[in-house]
Order: structure tokens, then sequence, then C-alpha cells
């Protein structure tokens, strides 16, 4: 990233901002920051995600360079919508979202991606703790009702993850299980963590995170040493996603292995914390509650709303909190 993309201030790790406010301290990885915020002096991270190659740089001709400023303003409209959706998920095991930041295009106006700031911790990805050797079956049971929990709580507002994997599960040395990459679109891409529908161009729902989640406790474990979850296992992987287990049946196998109650589902839908139309803005105070810290994000990755979600409340927004969203509009690509 160049030093004019949305962070203000000098051109060294430490002098940059975004939002005149999140310092940023150190790149940990793809588009990931360990930055300061200035306001209530803690860490957190701050993610961007990149945009599609076909729609980053406009082409050479002034017809071709039209075009894609378009398509880049419209693929940025609705990475914006999509991590404000991911701000609504409130979770003890999904890395919170405390702000979401609209970044200014080239030459100052609109199309430009959106900064993510979550909360942040040291600690290791899951792949980086698998480097070291295998999970045994109690642990990953551990890790995978964990990471559950969270894709339940994400599932009840209608927001399906899509990029379920090791980079993606934050292990903190408290013993806390985070997942993270709520807020980043991620198209089918294949491998072996994704679901076999999506790879096929099809799309994907919650069943499709179940699958990706079975892949993952796959891979933990040493071939042959998945015992009383291999059952499980073979049906997460079904290739029909009909004939996969439920959230609420995978839930309670996982926490019999794991040797754990089943922990009631929550989705807490609340309001995005603060949007800043412009990069130099400075945002609203945080206000999600953390009760323990999370850990470092080690690659970016999606939250797409896939469903929709249940009928809420009606609840009336000041006028000009409404008439930001009515800009802002809830764009689906």
């Amino acid at each position: 990233m160049s030093d004019d993309d949305g962070a203000n201030g000098g051109g060294t790790t430490g002098e940059r901002r975004v939002a005149g406010r999140y310092r940023l301290l150190e790149r940990v990885g793809g588009a990931v920051w360990r930055a300061l915020d200035e306001r209530t002096g803690r860490e957190v991270a701050v993610r961007q995600p990149p945009l599609p190659s076909s729609v980053a740089s406009a082409g050479a001709s002034s017809v071709a360079s039209s075009v894609a400023a378009e398509e880049r303003e419209r693929v940025a409209h609705r990475l914006l919508h999509e991590a404000r959706a991911a701000a609504r998920v409130e979770h003890p095991s999904a890395v919170a979202v405390h702000d979401v930041v609209a970044e200014a295009g080239p030459g100052g106006e609109g199309g430009g991606p959106p900064w993510i700031v979550t909360e942040w911790v040291p600690g290791e990805s899951l792949r980086d703790r698998l480097a070291r050797g295998p999970l045994d079956v109690e642990e990953a049971a551990r890790v995978g009702l964990a990471v559950l929990g969270a894709l339940r709580a994400a599932h009840a507002i209608g927001i399906v993850h899509r990029d379920v994997r090791p980079a993606n599960v934050l292990l903190a040395p408290s013993g806390r299980v985070a997942l993270a990459g709520f807020g980043f679109e991620v198209p089918a891409r294949g491998g072996e963590f994704e679901a076999p529908e999506r790879g096929a161009g099809r799309g994907g729902g919650p069943a499709s995170d179940l699958w990706s989640l079975g892949a993952l406790l796959r891979a933990a474990m040493a071939p042959g040493d998945a015992g009383p979850l291999e059952p499980l296992l073979g049906r997460l992987l079904a290739p029909e996603p009909e004939r996969r287990p439920g959230a609420e049946e995978t839930a309670a196998e996982l926490a019999a292995v794991a040797g754990e109650t089943v922990p009631e589902p929550t989705a807490v839908v609340t309001e995005p914390t603060a949007v800043v139309a412009e990069p130099a803005a400075v945002t609203a105070e945080p206000t999600a509650a953390v009760a323990e810290p999370a850990a470092v994000i080690a690659e970016p990755a999606a939250v797409v709303a896939e469903t929709k979600p249940g009928p809420a409340p009606e609840r009336r927004r000041p006028a000009g909190v409404a008439a930001l969203l009515e800009v802002l509009g809830w764009a689906k690509g």
C-alpha cells in the first residue's frame, strides 16, 4: 500500500494514521497492521481488503478508465456494506469489529475500500500452531466448538463467513479461541477448506461454513487420529449440503468430545460503532465492550450476508444517521 492509500500523516509506519486517529505501528502481514487508537490508548488491528485485481487499476483508454473507476466504486461500496454487517456479530469467539472507516478514492472522491478496525492481542493463528504439530482430539474439539460458536452467532443474523481456515482461527495466550476474517469479501477460490458447492460456483450458506469447519478439524489432527470425531467429520464433509449435520447437532458432538457443555448460541445485533466518509475525519468513540483481548489477524478474509436475517424490532434513527445509511445503501454484488 502506498503512503497515501487511506493513511494520513507521514510516509513511514508509526507516523501514518487512518481517519486521523489510528496510528499504524507495524504491518503484520498482508493488509493488516497493528495500530494504536490514539483516542482510547488501546492497541487495535487495522485491516483493509484489497480491491480485486480486475478493478484495482484503470485501463489504458479513457473509456476503460471510466468503466474501471465505476466498477472500483461499486466493489468498494459492497465491501463497506459487508464490513458494517460484520460489526453486528458479537460473540466471545468472534474477533470484535470496533470501527469501519470509509476511504476516499483517487482524487478525493468515493470508491476506496474501507478500513476495518478490530480488537488485537499478541497470539498466533492455528496455522502457525499446526506448523509445530497436530492437535490431540480433545483440543481439536475445543477449538472447533469455539469456532462453531462464532459461526452460529453470525448465521443467526444472516452472515456467512465463507473463509474458515487455520489462518483465520486465532489462539490467544489466555486460551481463548477467536475466529477472524469477518468483514472481508472472499470469492470462491478453491482449496482444501472451501466447500464443494462454492468451488463449483454455486455460492454457499451456513452449511458451507460447516463443511469448512469439518475440513479445518480434519487438518488439525494427525491422519487417522480423529477417534470419536471421525463419524462427525465424515458427515460434515458430505458433498451435498443437505446431508451435513446442523450447527446444534455438531456443537453437541464436539462438546461431548471436548468434555465441555454446549454454550447457548448468542447473536447480539448492534449498530456499527462509526462510519467516516473521508479518511481524515475523526470517528466516534467505539462502544463495543471487550471482555478480553483477541489475537493477531494473520490474513484477510470475508463476510458475506447470503441469508436474510429475521425481522428486527423497528427502531428510529436520528435523521442524520438515516440519511447516511440511505446514501451508502446496501450494495450486494
